[in-house]
Parts: C-alpha cells; structure tokens; sequence
C-alpha cells in the first residue's frame, strides 16, 4: 500500500535513533495515524508479534496483552508500530526507506512520552514502561540492519547504554510487574542450566577464556556468560538471551569495556557466541555477531591482536556458535 512517507528525522546519532528534541519537533500530532500506519497494524498483529520471542506465552501477550494495553497508551502503538516497521523493512529490502521513514517516525513520537513517563513513574504506569522498554530494546538491536552505517565500537556501546538503563525500571517495579502478563520478563526462561552439555568444547574455550583474562570483572563477564550459554543448550527463549548478556553485565566490566581494555574487549567479542548462534531465528538480532566482530577487531592494534591471540579467537568464536546452533536445531527437530 502507498503512502506519503514522512521526512527521515534527521540525527547526528550514528545509529540512526533521533534525540528527544527531533522526536518533540516532529510536525506529526501523536493521536495522528493514516492507512499506512493500519496496514502495519494489521502486520503487527498477524505476524510481527509472533516473531518476537520463543514461545507460545510470549505470543500470547506480545498479540493479545500488548494491543489491549496500548488501547489506553498511545506510547505502545508507537511503539510496535516502530519495531512493525523495522520488521517489514528487514523483509521488504525493496520498500526498506519507506518503511525506514515511518520507523523512525514513530519512535521519534514515543521515545519523548516514555522519557517523561520514566521521570514520573508510579505502580500505575510501571507496566507500560516495562512494555514499552522492551519495544525499546527490540528496536536498538533492530535498526542497525537496515541502516547504512557500519556500527563502531563506541556506537555499540551507546545503543546498548539504552537497553541498560532499562534495567532500573524493571527492578524498581518487580513487584507490580510480577502481577501483569509482563511477568515473564522478570523470570529467568530456565530457572537452572541442564547438566548433560557441561563438557561441551564451548565450555571448555570459555574456561579458557575465563583462565587467560586478569580482570576479576572480566571473569565475572565470561561467567555469566557461561552461565547464558547453559540456559541457552536448553533451545528455551534463547533469543531472549542472546540479547540479555549485554544488558546485565556488571558496570565495573562495562567500564573497562568503555576504555577498551584488551580483555574486556576480547570478552565483548565472545558474546557473540550467543547472538551468531541466534540470528537463525531472531530477525531483530540479525547481523550483530559481525557488527560486534568488526568493531572490536577494528579498534584493535595489530600489536594487541597478536598478543591476544585475536586469530584464533576469532574462528573459536564463530566455530563454538556454529556448533551450538546445531545442538539446538537437533533439539528442535
């Protein structure tokens, strides 16, 4: 269906993602929607939604809670209509700034309202916050794939700050959040790792990892990691966790992260273990094993790369992911 696309909001932000006073300046009302915006509707609620998470809860309230609680809160219609628009993008390469245009624009419309709705949060909008962080987080992981730039380290690390700051509204309102649909996000998908695949040789290459690294913050890093990868061997919600890691790292390794120590780095670029192992099946996670990568090697001397090793990190990482992906597809069937 044809539609008089809006202007792309422009931005300075490499990843494409306007800042509050773009969003606010847009000539666009925020009750304003037109036919385009019902065909998304429609997609939405036909198809985007079942490809979200794993599994048939998930669907459940990504197709049914989600749409009721937005009736009321028009920040959600932004905001699936954002992530709705990235996903028919990623599928239509040929229409891909048609609906660039409009996801921008819709997440330009919301990311404002959220913004005043976290700095005023109370019981009563914590649901609407934790759903709409959520759509927030699909969409940072999201939009990189359909758009131009090559993603830098420091680019990463700032999409990624945003997924961060989430955290606060979920643990702020845990215990509101446990009484609404959005309770499945407060769970763990596996309360407990499965015994059988400990030996794994994924295993043993992050035990080495975790052996190699000094930092006790980096070792923290690599464990929890294993600790993902485990829950990851039981094929439950692993898109879930594939995009997880990077959000709940401690910010002691975040820091060092941020000022690019070897280590650190090194154990950025294994976290790509879960993601590369993903992508197979998590459309709004596509292509971040190799932005990851990229990035990391890019700010990497060839000094620091042979001391490191980064060769043979390199083809452990994408062979350990490959070999996951497999463990999980025979689970599945």
């Amino acid at each position: 269906m044809e539609s008089n696309p809006e202007s792309q909001l422009s931005t300075s932000n490499p990843s494409g993602m306007p800042s509050s006073s773009v969003a606010r300046g847009s000539s666009a009302p925020q009750s304003s929607f037109d036919l385009f915006d019902m065909t998304l509707m429609h997609h939405y609620v036909t198809n985007t939604c079942k490809h979200l998470f794993i599994g048939a809860r998930q669907i459940l309230v990504w197709q049914h809670d989600i749409p009721a609680l937005a009736a009321s809160n028009i920040i959600l219609v932004h905001g699936f209509l954002a992530v709705t628009a990235i996903h028919c993008a990623w599928k239509e390469p040929a229409q891909r700034d048609l609906y660039r245009s409009r996801a921008l624009h819709h997440h330009g419309l919301s990311l404002p309202i959220f913004q005043e709705m976290v700095a005023t949060a109370s019981p009563k909008t914590a649901e609407v916050i934790v759903a709409y962080s959520i759509l927030l987080c699909i969409w940072v992981y999201a939009f990189p794939e359909i758009a131009p730039e090559q993603l830098s380290l420091n680019d990463i690390l700032r999409m990624v700050d945003v997924i961060r700051g989430s955290r606060t509204v979920f643990r702020l309102y845990r215990g509101v959040i446990m009484e609404s649909p959005m309770h499945i996000f407060l769970n763990p998908p596996l309360p407990a790792p499965i015994l059988e695949d400990q030996d794994t040789s994924v295993r043993q290459t992050l035990q080495l990892l975790r052996d190699q690294v000094g930092h006790q913050s980096d070792k923290n890093a690599v464990q929890q990691l294993q600790t993902f990868l485990d829950r990851y061997m039981t094929g439950f919600d692993y898109n879930r966790l594939s995009a997880a890691w990077m959000a709940s790292v401690e910010d002691d390794y975040w820091d060092r992260l941020r000022d690019r120590h070897p280590d650190a780095v090194l154990v950025f670029s294994y976290s790509t273990l879960l993601i590369r192992a993903s992508e197979h099946e998590c459309w709004w996670m596509s292509g971040w094993s190799g932005r990851i990568l990229q990035a990391c090697s890019d700010i990497m001397s060839p000094e620091v790369k042979e001391t490191i090793g980064w060769v043979y990190h390199e083809h452990r990482i994408r062979a350990g992911a490959d070999e996951l992906a497999d463990i999980v597809r025979s689970r599945q069937g």
